[in-house]
C-alpha cells in the first residue's frame, strides 16, 4: 500500500511540473513575439532617419567640393598669369627666379643621385689620366739587390794577412796596413765591423762601394783587389799608396798654399778621375782633399767610395751627403739633382783650397756655414790675387745655378789645362 501511495504521489507531482513548464514556454514565445514586432518596426524607423542625414551630408559634400573647385581654378589662372609676367619680367633684366619645390621627402633624392654619378664619372678621368702621364714618363730601373756572397772571394781568408798599423778610420770603417804573409806585399785593407752595420741601409752602401769598385779601373783611382767577408767584418782589400793625403801634403807647405803649376797638374789628375767615373754614370759625392792620396812620384788617386753611387742622368736624388765644407747648395736644400753636378762643387772647393790655403765658404758653425753657401757669400777667393783663368774654372765650378754650372768637359777643356804647362809625369797617362 504505502509504494502505491509514492508512485501516486510522484506521478501527481510529475504531470504538475509538466503543465507548469508547457505554460511558461507559451508566455515566453508570446513575450519574445512581440518584442520582435516592437524591435523591427523601431529599427525601420531609426533606419531611415540614418540615411536621410546621410543623403544630406552627401549632397553637402558634393556641393563643398564643386565650391572649391571653381575657386582653385580661378586661383590657379590668376597665379599662371603672375608667373608668366614673372618670368617675363626675370627675363628682361637676366635674373633667375628660384621656383619653389614642393614639399616632399624625396624632393633632393634625384639631385644627390646625380652629384655622386658626376663625383664617379670625374674619379673615372682623374684615374685614366693619372694612368696616361705615368705611362708617358720614363720609368725608373727596378733597383737590382745585391749579393754579398757573390761580391766577396769565398776563397780567400784574413788570416791569410797580417795586420799593421791603422792608415785611417773613419764612422763605420778603420784602413789598416796589411801584408800577405806568403808574398809579403803590402796592401790597404778596408775593415767593416759588422756591429756597426747595424741596419739595411749601411749594409747597402758597403754592397755598392764594392760594385763599384769591381767596375772600375783608372790610373788616378784606387784600385780593389779582394772583397773578403768572415763572421766579424767585410774586409776591402786594396791597393796599398801611401799613407799621405792631399790634404796632409798642402799642410806641410809654406802657408798651406801650393805652387800654381803644381796645383793645376794635381788638379787635372783628379779631374781625369772624375770625367772617368761620370762617362760610367758613376758619381763619387765626397771629393775633398782627404780623400786624395799622394804618391812620391807627385802622382794622385781617388779613394773612398762609400757615397758613391751608380745613377743614369735621367734620374735625380735629393740625399743629404758628404762633407759639410764641401757640400753644393742644392745637397744643403735638399734640392732633387743628380749627383754629378755636386762632384762639379766639390772639385771647384778643392781648387780654390789648394791654391788659397783656405775654404771659400767659412761659418762658426755648420749651420751658419750651410747659410753661406747657399747665400753664395765667397770670403776668400776676391782677397786673393788669382790668375783670371783660375777664376773662371772656380766660378764655373761655383755656380749656384745648376743649369750653368759647368761639366767635367769644361773643366778637361779649358784651356787653363794647356798640356805644356803639365808636369812630364802626368803627360804620359
Amino acid at each position: 500500500m504505502l509504494k502505491q501511495i509514492k508512485l501516486s504521489k510522484s506521478e501527481s507531482n510529475d504531470s504538475v511540473t509538466q503543465s507548469f513548464l508547457a505554460n511558461v514556454e507559451k508566455n515566453k514565445q508570446s513575450k519574445t513575439d512581440a518584442i520582435n514586432i516592437y524591435d523591427l518596426n523601431s529599427i525601420k524607423l531609426q533606419a531611415d532617419v540614418i540615411l536621410k542625414n546621410i543623403e544630406n551630408q552627401i549632397n553637402k559634400c558634393s556641393q563643398w567640393k564643386s565650391s572649391k573647385e571653381q575657386h582653385f581654378s580661378l586661383n590657379t589662372t590668376q597665379n599662371t598669369g603672375n608667373q608668366l609676367q614673372q618670368r617675363h619680367w626675370s627675363s628682361s633684366i637676366n635674373k633667375k627666379i628660384p621656383q619653389p619645390r614642393p614639399f616632399s621627402a624625396l624632393s633632393g633624392v634625384a639631385p644627390r643621385i646625380k652629384r655622386v654619378e658626376e663625383k664617379k664619372e670625374k674619379e673615372r678621368i682623374e684615374s685614366q689620366q693619372q694612368i696616361i702621364e705615368k705611362s708617358s714618363q720614363p720609368q725608373k730601373q727596378p733597383k737590382t739587390t745585391l749579393d754579398l756572397n757573390q761580391l766577396c772571394n769565398p776563397e780567400l781568408i784574413m788570416g791569410n794577412f797580417k795586420l799593421e798599423t791603422i792608415l785611417g778610420s773613419g764612422s763605420f770603417a778603420m784602413v789598416r796596413l796589411g801584408v800577405d804573409k806568403n808574398t809579403k806585399e803590402k796592401y790597404a785593407i778596408k775593415i767593416y765591423e759588422k756591429l756597426k752595420l747595424n741596419d739595411s741601409q749601411k749594409m747597402n752602401n758597403v754592397k755598392r762601394e764594392i760594385s763599384i769598385l769591381k767596375r772600375i779601373e783608372h790610373q788616378h783611382i784606387i784600385k780593389l783587389y779582394w772583397a773578403i767577408e768572415d763572421k766579424k767584418s767585410i774586409n776591402l782589400v786594396m791597393e796599398y799608396i801611401s799613407s799621405q793625403s792631399l790634404a796632409s801634403y798642402i799642410k806641410s807647405k809654406p802657408n798651406r798654399i801650393l805652387p800654381e803649376k803644381e796645383c793645376l797638374n794635381l788638379f787635372y789628375q783628379i779631374a781625369m778621375a772624375v770625367k772617368y767615373l761620370h762617362d760610367l754614370n758613376i758619381c763619387h759625392r765626397d771629393i775633398k782633399l782627404d780623400n786624395v792620396l799622394m804618391m812620391k812620384t807627385n802622382v794622385v788617386k781617388l779613394i773612398d767610395f762609400g757615397f758613391a753611387i751608380c745613377m743614369p742622368q735621367n734620374q735625380k736624388t735629393n740625399v743629404f751627403c758628404g762633407t759639410p765644407h764641401y757640400m753644393s747648395p742644392e745637397i744643403i736644400a735638399k734640392v732633387p739633382h743628380h749627383p754629378s753636378s755636386s762632384d762639379i762643387w766639390s772639385l771647384g772647393i778643392l781648387l780654390s783650397k789648394m791654391l788659397t790655403g783656405e775654404y771659400p765658404f767659412k761659418g762658426q758653425n755648420d749651420k751658419d756655414l750651410y747659410r753661406q753657401i747657399q747665400c753664395q757669400k765667397i770670403k776668400t777667393i776676391q782677397d786673393k790675387k788669382l790668375n783670371e783663368s783660375i777664376l773662371r774654372v772656380i766660378n764655373g765650378c761655383l755656380e749656384k745655378n745648376i743649369q750653368n754650372r759647368w761639366n767635367i768637359d769644361q773643366i778637361i777643356n779649358d784651356p787653363l789645362f794647356h798640356k805644356d804647362i803639365l808636369i812630364p809625369s802626368v803627360k804620359s797617362f
